[in-house]
């Protein structure tokens, strides 16, 4: 037998190995840890996108690489972030705080918009009994 003999029936069999592995890693669905999906609403007790606090539209409750929750919230077109920490974890003294949490607040857009101190007060105060009661 000769190599160029065999040489077709090889690259047919690399050629469909290929195709297998390309079609595999696009088909497998994405899981999430566990983790990642339950936290925030669990620490938050049971706070999730569509919920409203305040007047205000929870929009995304998402954990993040340094396991803090951010909340967005929305309401006419304004959207700010909520980021909730356990104490003690950024370096920066918290705006609000809990006996166990810090709770920060910014990226308010549009660009240069301003937060209103009362909803901002009327939401963490929210926050703040669901934190307790976890």
């Amino acid at each position: 037998m000769r190599l160029r003999d065999t040489l077709p029936s090889a690259l047919v069999a690399v050629a469909c190995a290929v195709g297998t592995l390309v079609f595999a890693s696009r088909s497998e669905p994405r899981v999430e840890h566990p983790a990642q999906t339950a936290v925030p609403g669990a620490l938050l007790d049971g706070l999730g996108p569509g919920d409203r606090i305040a007047g205000w539209n929870v929009a995304r409750c998402k954990l993040t690489a340094d396991q803090a929750v951010e909340v967005t919230m929305t309401r006419d077109g304004l959207e700010f972030v909520l980021t909730v920490v356990p104490l003690g974890t950024r370096p920066e003294n918290p705006p609000f705080s809990t006996a166990t949490h810090a709770i920060y607040y910014g990226h308010a857009r549009p660009d240069g918009a301003q937060i209103p101190a009362g909803a901002l007060r009327a939401i963490v105060a929210e926050l703040t009994r669901r934190l307790e009661r976890q």
